[in-house]
């Protein structure tokens, strides 16, 4: 857990704010819980990624995250790397090595939400589970456990799968490992129902919602995204009451807060922009939206924004589009973010390799 009682100084200052078209009542904002900063990364595994890599390929992706200040790695699939050339143990070894807690998943099926074949999902996800514990409990680096079965708000039928979906996944990975549980749900702001025929509920009721559901699947941190959907126009005045719900509901249920701050985005100036492009579809059905790293004054005000909130921040969308590798513009995006972390906690340095 992050506790930087100097950063209380900083936060009172100008130098680390946002664009004054993103400061959201900035007056009055009250301290921070936690440094600005990106703790560490979701990062989907690939076996063949892992085996080509090997011990060496992983030490210069880590070396590269720790120039960040990146201390943890949130691994998705990671069942999937046991038994790998180079395995899941392996990783973490390295990743114990260079004091880097690692989050491990449970994994699921593909397509969990439609079937809702709860017997099925359990069978799948208790065997990785089983499997993880087998191969990791008691490792130094390993920090926690992650259920992917993301979700906004559910009613019905759907409600009740996950409402006995998530206490027996908690339950299992207790018995394997005793270690922490997280989950990173997410949040929409589409009212106009642009993006599909999705039910919209008021920030209030998102937080009683959560709440009620945290308390009763037994989660222990929960890493609420902040994108909506993942769109450039979202603003931090929509994002506010959501993370004021969800901060009033990890209290309510007994979880700990942490903020899941994107660092990619969908660029598109405008909802109304947005149907004229591509209709009134979900975005996932639309040809050609540009993606971008989240441009670094968006970036400084949603991490301010997560920072009031949560306990710690992770982040998605970094393997994918802000490692320096993948071409100039990630590579620009690395070294502003670079140079911002040392600006806001120069006394953090990069761990020995």
């Amino acid at each position: 857990m992050l506790k930087r009682r100097e950063f209380m100084k900083l936060c009172a200052g100008a130098a680390l704010a946002g664009p004054a078209s993103e400061l959201d009542g900035a007056e009055s904002r009250p301290a921070a819980k936690c440094l600005p900063v990106i703790s560490g990364t979701l990062w989907w595994c690939s076996p063949e990624q892992s085996r080509n890599w090997g011990a060496t390929g992983w030490i210069k992706e880590l070396q590269e995250q720790q120039e960040l200040g990146f201390d943890l790695l949130w691994l998705v699939q990671g069942p999937r790397l046991i038994g790998n050339e180079f395995s899941l143990r392996q990783l973490l070894d390295v990743c114990a090595h260079r004091q880097i807690q690692v989050i491990v998943d449970t994994g699921s099926t593909s397509n969990w939400y439609a079937p809702l074949d709860l017997k099925k999902e359990l069978e799948l996800c208790r065997r990785n589970i089983g499997a993880v514990g087998e191969e990791l409990a008691g490792h130094p680096a390993f920090f926690g456990w992650y259920i992917p079965h993301e979700i906004y708000m559910d009613w019905g039928v759907m409600h009740d799968y996950v409402s006995h979906l998530y206490p027996a996944l908690v339950e299992a990975c207790k018995r394997a490992a005793a270690l922490p549980v997280t989950l990173s749900p997410f949040f929409i702001l589409d009212r106009t129902k642009v993006f599909g025929d999705f039910r919209y509920n008021e920030p209030d009721e998102y937080g009683e919602y959560w709440g009620k559901l945290i308390r009763k699947s037994g989660l222990d941190i929960v890493m609420m995204q902040d994108s909506g959907e993942h769109f450039s126009y979202v603003r931090d005045a929509q994002r506010r009451p959501f993370f004021e719900a969800m901060s009033k509901a990890c209290r309510a249920g007994g979880a700990k807060f942490w903020g899941n701050v994107e660092v990619a985005e969908m660029e598109c100036p405008s909802i109304e922009e947005y149907v004229r492009r591509y209709g009134r579809v979900h975005h996932s059905a639309a040809k050609g939206i540009p993606w971008r790293p989240v441009p670094m004054d968006r970036l400084r005000s949603k991490l301010a924004l997560a920072a009031e909130y949560a306990e710690r921040i992770v982040s998605w969308g970094y393997q994918e589009f802000c490692r320096p590798g993948l071409g100039p513009t990630t590579s620009k995006w690395y070294e502003s973010y670079r140079a911002y972390r040392r600006q806001v906690a120069p006394e953090k340095g990069v761990s020995a390799g």
